[in-house]
């Protein structure tokens, strides 16, 4: 009966996002490092972020092995400054992962036109921001992964922890499967 709930929910919350595909993770930290690890990222390489979020932001860059590099907050919206990511690109740079906090969701049009121009992939941290949209889009679908948190203190919560992450790219898609359920590719029960 559990993976019914869990593969109805997943089909459902995927068609909200306008997402081909969505998966379930522990929790809201679980989606961020599973995503960064199916966005290729490896050890030394570089994820942008904001330095006001969640711990579990930075702990999921940590746990892949990566290097946190901090843009500061637009003081406005206590989002990533935008004006100020491309100065902090090198060339270890592999991935931008804005926050969306509070329910306001970042200026992705200028993120994503930041990201293809230095062929960067983005990862969304929507943990705060599930339902939000930014310029009619849902929060979380601009970049090729949205991570989600259902903590019990987030507005799309679960009894006791849990999160997802949703993607319309069937390689990140099958890879990130691959991770959270430990390399095994079928649904065999051991």
């Amino acid at each position: 009966v559990g993976s019914e709930v869990i593969n109805n929910f997943e089909q459902k919350f995927a068609r909200f996002q306008d997402a081909k595909y969505c998966i379930s993770t522990s929790s809201g930290t679980t989606a961020l490092w599973v995503a960064l690890k199916s966005a290729g990222v490896k050890g030394g390489d570089e994820v942008i972020v904001p330095p006001y979020s969640f711990v579990a932001t930075v702990s999921a860059v940590l746990m892949a092995n990566a290097v946190p590099v901090f843009v500061d907050i637009d003081p406005n919206t206590f989002n990533i400054d935008s004006n100020k990511i491309e100065q902090a690109i090198t060339n270890k740079t592999k991935v931008i992962m804005p926050v969306h906090l509070s329910g306001r969701v970042c200026q992705m049009d200028k993120i994503m036109k930041i990201a293809n121009k230095h062929n960067l992939k983005v990862v969304e941290d929507a943990a705060q921001a599930i339902g939000s949209k930014y310029k009619n889009k849902m929060s979380g679908s601009y970049g090729e992964i949205g991570c989600f948190s259902a903590h019990p203190l987030k507005n799309l919560n679960a009894v006791g922890d849990s999160g997802y992450l949703t993607t319309n790219n069937q390689k990140i898609y099958t890879e990130t499967k691959d991770l959270i359920n430990h390399g095994m590719t079928s649904n065999r029960n051991i």
